[in-house]
């Protein structure tokens, strides 16, 4: 008869041996052994990005740029995908109707002029900061920023244009908001809202009511008809004193208006965002001590890292954060890399860092964005140099991966993962190279089943690629292999070999399960592995802890294995939980 587990807990606490994880079960193999470290365990929905989604969108039609970027994407009501970014001084668009696989042609929305003022003095100015907004009566709104090349001859702007037949035509463009004419006292990055009511609303970073300072607020001007005409009042939306509310970017969140801004109270940037209710609308500014102003990343960066330029976008269950930094990559803000971090459903709480692209520190990938592609698929966009020596516009899908459960099924363990047993895999991993996996979880009596598609780069040597499931029993949150892990290692020829832990190292054992591996494919395999809950001592546990990585061999022959998003191989803490229904 086994020992309740409340008497393990009690052993934990007599111990004193370690500092327990609240939310970690403890049983008494695992309490009593001084040299194991828990932690706090990582929770909740994870972005896993796909390496082989990598796309360059811009340039695509023989073009050579200089530069390229500040790319936003939307998807919109007809299901078409709809691009916007910078090049060669103008606001352009591309368009696709086919999922990604192919683009239209560049069509300029905002065109570089040459405007001259009062006085006889010309200038060329330069279109920047193009965004877009489908309205719920399928109107489209793009907005750019005018940015006069030389100062002191015509005013910085925000412009607004509308089409009404899904972007075959458009609007001349209408001036909204004019700042001053030189850049110091300019107005900057234009964003779009459409409240429950109708209301749209631009937002902007504003230099023009602080010509004797160095200060910005963020603010926002209302339309009541559909973009045709604007308020001329200017609501301020944030400020703080002597520093440069900076970037915003809005979005609904239940009853709330949150607005991404950048912040630069710690000296750099750092993402922060301001919220009001929709009932309130912005009455009064988020000062600087206001309770609606928070940091959005939950553990800080030093005052010396930068965290610029963010970018904010709803997902089922939360929220996704993007911005651009110098985190661990030196002091140069010019070669900041995109940075994306996960909060909950009220844009707060942003953590579960991740890196969509591989940047290398003298390159740069800024001036991102964020959407979602699908229900279950968001995409980064950057302008980035990651590729070739001038910035070009990439974007990369992210598969959402929910927290676990562990639901019930009846399913043959035969090495073919049927769609009627398994419906979705929603683990994956392939984000630094073509290998890719993905696996699922389902409970068969007493028996948890894992199920793996395997997926390898044809073009690559993998002779030595394997997959790996690792299984936290008792939910101990380890910073290492302990008791209570285990881990399976299984070849693509269907040899297999069981670990369990022991402080700090995996220890060989005898196979464990019923495996089945089937090659559906060349370098497609299908794996199904079915284990008895008896050898996991499941009698007292609600929850436990899943990992799954693959291995391969590198380009220089280096065996390498990639794990799950925001997860290390070892360490429980990290691993997604999974909860027993």
């Amino acid at each position: 008869m086994k020992t309740p587990i409340f008497i393990y807990l009690v052993l934990l606490v007599q111990t004193l041996a370690i500092i327990g994880c609240a939310s970690c079960s403890q049983n008494e193999e695992v309490a009593v052994n001084e040299d194991i470290k828990t932690k706090e365990p990582v929770e909740g929905m994870r972005i896993a990005w796909d390496y082989r989604s990598m796309q360059k969108i811009v340039p695509q039609d023989g073009r050579v740029l200089s530069w390229s970027g500040y790319p936003r994407l939307k998807r919109l009501k007809d299901q078409s995908l709809f691009v916007t970014y910078e090049a060669q001084g103008n606001v352009e668009c591309v368009v696709s109707t086919d999922e990604g696989q192919t683009w239209t042609m560049p069509t300029i929305l905002f065109e570089k002029q040459t405007q001259t003022n009062d006085q006889g003095q010309s200038t060329t100015v330069n279109m920047s900061n193009g965004e877009l907004i489908e309205l719920s009566d399928g109107t489209l709104l793009s907005a750019c920023n005018y940015r006069p090349v030389e100062g002191g001859i015509v005013p910085f702007a925000i412009a607004v244009k509308r089409s009404t037949d899904k972007g075959q035509t458009w609007s001349e463009a209408q001036v909204i908001y004019e700042a001053e004419t030189y850049f110091h006292d300019g107005c900057w990055e234009p964003s779009f809202l459409e409240l429950p009511n109708g209301e749209v609303q631009v937002y902007f970073a504003n230099e023009k009511p602080f010509t004797s300072s160095d200060e910005q607020n963020i603010s926002m001007l209302r339309s009541h008809d559909k973009g045709i005409t604007w308020d001329e009042q200017v609501v301020t939306v944030c400020f703080r004193a002597h520093h440069r509310d900076g970037m915003p970017v809005p979005v609904l969140l239940n009853d709330e208006i949150v607005v991404a801004i950048e912040d630069n109270v710690s000296g750099q940037f750092k993402p922060y965002t301001v919220r009001t209710t929709i009932q309130d609308n912005w009455s009064s500014p988020v000062l600087a001590q206001s309770s609606q102003r928070d940091r959005a990343l939950t553990e800080a960066y030093p005052n010396q890292v930068y965290a610029g330029a963010p970018y904010l976008v709803p997902i089922p269950g939360g929220t996704v954060l993007s911005y651009q930094t110098t985190y661990q990559r030196g002091n140069n803000w010019e070669l900041s890399t995109m940075e994306v971090a996960i909060g909950d459903a009220e844009g707060r709480n942003f953590s579960k860092q991740s890196r969509p692209f591989s940047v290398p520190l003298d390159r740069e990938a800024k001036w991102n964005s964020v959407a979602m592609w699908d229900e279950q698929t968001v995409v980064a966009a950057t302008s980035t140099s990651f590729n070739s020596p001038s910035c070009e516009v990439w974007i990369i899908k992210g598969h959402i991966i929910p927290s676990l459960s562990l639901q019930s099924a009846n399913i043959q363990v035969d090495g073919s993962i049927d769609d009627d047993e398994w419906a979705a895999l929603p683990i994956f991993v392939g984000h630094t190279s073509a290998n890719q996996i993905s696996s699922g979880l389902k409970r068969v009596g007493e028996h948890l089943v894992i199920a793996a598609k395997l997926d390898l780069d044809e073009n690559a040597n993998n002779q030595q690629a394997e997959v790996n499931f690792l299984v936290d029993a008792g939910n101990y949150c380890t910073e290492q292999a302990e008791k209570g892990l285990f881990k399976w290692v299984i070849q693509t020829d269907g040899s297999a070999h069981s670990f369990k832990g022991s402080k700090g190292s995996w220890i060989k054992q005898d196979f464990i399960g019923e495996l089945k591996v089937s090659e559906k494919q060349p370098n497609i395999f299908e794996i199904e592995l079915k284990i008895p809950f008896q050898i996991l001592n499941w009698e007292e546990v609600s929850e436990f802890r899943f990992n799954t990585g693959i291995g391969y061999l590198n380009t220089e022959g280096e065996k390498v294995t990639e794990w799950m998003a925001n997860s290390n191989g070892d360490a429980s803490f990290s691993w997604c939980s999974v909860t027993l229904e």
